[in-house]
């Protein structure tokens, strides 16, 4: 039953990946000449490079249920959050290409941009809202635990009368502390990346206010879908372990059946921030791969690199 839900899971996905790039707005190619022409092709080096990192520690991250069990996976919740504070790091540690010195006349608009105003509201309202999630329920899960044998608190218990049940792990204090110092922490690597973006020089010449800004609302989005997968991925692992591990506890005669409707919601909240995860770090990737290819080559308009 495992392995069909595994296979159900990722069929799911796949679908639901399909459909919102196959439905997301296209935009026709850009005639730029071969300086703005590099600054995109920057662009895009950069954002794969963040995504690539990102990838590779989460595995890492990963792996140390495995290769660390002393850890009790506390390396494994936090892989996405340090995958995601990793990638983007080192996009805001890569410095901009350098100007070719050709004399050109500069524009910029009169709004000064910071790193909440490059990005699209949309995609920051979501990874805002992802965040608020987590945070609510680490810090409902954290409350509602118990400590383990060892006096860690990363169980929950159901007392009755005459009896209790406990069941481990769950997202206690034990998890749910270092959980939001990264999320914090994951949060300042995104106003980080972000800044990059703001402060980067505009490019040289007349008239390319919109292709500036243009080039910054596609690397920003890109920024915010990886931050948001990390987000989702943290949140479903967090509800899904909290709703499962409830669920068992819960089993003892004499327990509101709320708790079980909880466990429930839970566990189906995990189930869909995992998905929601996956579509948001491959519309991600997608995006960074297709920034060169919505440019062609003209020797009569202006760029520079970014």
């Amino acid at each position: 039953m495992a392995g069909i839900a595994v296979v159900l899971y990722g069929v799911v996905a796949v679908l639901v990946v399909g459909l919102a790039w196959g439905t997301a707005k296209r935009h026709d190619p850009l005639r730029i000449d071969a300086r703005a022409q590099l600054a995109f092709r920057a662009a895009r080096r950069r954002s794969l490079a963040a995504i690539a990192l990102a990838l590779g520690l989460l595995a890492i991250g990963i792996a140390t249920a495995q290769l660390v069990p002393q850890w009790l996976g506390v390396g494994a919740a936090l892989a996405p959050a340090l995958a995601c504070i990793g990638g983007l790091t080192l996009y805001a540690a890569i410095p901009p290409l350098r100007d070719d010195g050709a004399e050109t006349r500069y524009a910029a608009p009169l709004t000064r941009r910071t790193p909440w105003n490059v990005a699209p509201r949309a995609a920051l309202a979501v990874l805002g809202a992802a965040i608020v999630l987590l945070i609510a329920l680490l810090v409902f899960t954290g409350a509602t635990s118990s400590p383990d044998e060892l006096g860690r608190f990363r169980a929950i218990t159901f007392t009755a009368p005459l009896s209790s049940s406990t069941a481990t792990p769950y997202p206690g204090w034990f998890y749910a502390v270092p959980l939001l110092i990264g999320t914090v922490l994951l949060a300042v690597a995104v106003w980080a990346a972000l800044r990059r973006i703001a402060t980067t020089a505009s490019f040289p010449g007349e008239a390319l206010e919109g292709l500036d800004a243009m080039w910054r609302a596609r690397s920003a989005e890109i920024i915010v879908g990886l931050a948001t997968a990390a987000v989702c991925l943290q949140l479903g692992g967090a509800a899904l372990f909290a709703g499962t591990t409830m669920g068992v506890a819960r089993l003892q005669p004499g327990t509101a059946a709320s708790w079980q409707v909880l466990a429930t919601g839970l566990t189906l909240l995990g189930i869909v921030s995992l998905l929601l995860s996956v579509v948001a770090l491959t519309l991600a990737a997608l995006r960074a791969f297709a920034l060169p290819k919505r440019v062609i080559r003209s020797e009569s308009q202006v760029g520079s690199p970014a």
